[in-house]
């Protein structure tokens, strides 16, 4: 990111850091030291510069960092017309990007830390039907897509999970999966007849290869990427002809989290193998199965009969 940046005097005499050079450092920072993800990284960076161009076209000249002021903050959130979400992700790196420099004693404080937040309307999750899961199971018709759709099926993990499990992951004699989740922050799955099953199936014709991931491709044997798990997603929705239906690999987590709890499976439960931080997150699925709600209202009727 480094490009020419104005240089202003530090209020205590001592030169200040450009925006340009404290967006490096931080770079360097969430890359090599916080090891994130070449994707998140690239994220972090893109929002950066967002702010940048946010900035150039405010003031008359780019602010060292000291010299951002929280109402310029605020006002960048305003100017945003993507979505609240895409607000609130952005406040959070630049909370992250302030709070670094604030350690580093390049500023004083974390002016984005607590900016006011705007309201997100969150959509309540919809599961897939027990139809369209039977529809989608029949129509991933090679070992490798029907493993990976009852995988997802059967144990909500997301894509990126199951892209990232290897074969000491897998223990099929006891039915466990090891899953690392966000933040490398690890759980264990218990895995259904039905997963296991396809499992067994998939490694009888998985392509012969030394790789220790269980999912490769079938020249050369490398690991897939989570983008080919939409893919082949994508494909067994139009075998199945379901297309249309706004189906996606989260649906998939979304169908997991609905069944149990249509199931009477606790929250806390359903929280643990989800692999939620929050239990509040997980508590949005108790919202969702409206079947439920609407036996119990319907049980109602016997009071007229």
């Amino acid at each position: 990111m480094s490009q020419p940046g104005n240089r202003e005097a530090h209020p205590d005499g001592r030169p200040e850091i450009s925006y340009d050079q404290a967006a490096d450092q931080f770079l360097s920072y969430v890359s090599a030291y916080r090891r994130l993800s070449p994707g998140t990284v690239l994220a972090y960076r893109s929002d950066l510069m967002a702010f940048r161009r946010f900035l150039e076209g405010r003031c008359d000249s780019l602010p060292a960092p000291g010299r951002i002021t929280r109402e310029m903050l605020i006002q960048f959130g305003m100017s945003m017309t993507t979505g609240p979400m895409a607000v609130r992700r952005r406040y959070a790196v630049l909370s992250s990007f302030f709070s670094l420099l604030r350690d580093l004693g390049h500023v004083e404080a974390n002016r984005a830390r607590q900016l006011p937040l705007p309201k997100l309307n969150r959509p309540v999750p919809i599961g897939l039907s027990e139809e369209a899961s039977r529809k989608l199971v029949a129509a991933a018709d090679r070992p490798w897509t029907k493993a990976l759709v009852v995988l997802l099926l059967m144990t909500g993990i997301r894509r990126s999970e199951a892209a990232a499990i290897t074969l000491g992951d897998l223990d099929l004699d006891k039915r466990l999966l090891l899953i690392r989740g966000r933040g490398n922050k690890e759980r264990v799955a218990p895995l259904a007849d039905e997963a296991v099953d396809a499992l067994r199936e998939y490694l009888a014709h998985r392509v012969p290869t030394e790789s220790r991931w269980l999912f490769v491709s079938a020249r050369g044997g490398h690991p897939i990427h989570h983008r080919t798990i939409a893919r082949m997603i994508r494909s067994v929705i139009r075998k199945a002809e379901l297309q249309g239906r706004g189906i996606s690999p989260h649906r998939f987590r979304h169908t997991f989290a609905t069944q149990l709890i249509r199931r009477g499976v606790d929250v806390r439960t359903v929280q643990e193998l989800l692999g939620h931080s929050s239990l509040q997150t997980t508590a949005k699925y108790l919202h969702s199965d409206m079947r439920t709600k609407m036996a119990a209202v319907q049980k109602l009727a016997d009071i007229l009969r």
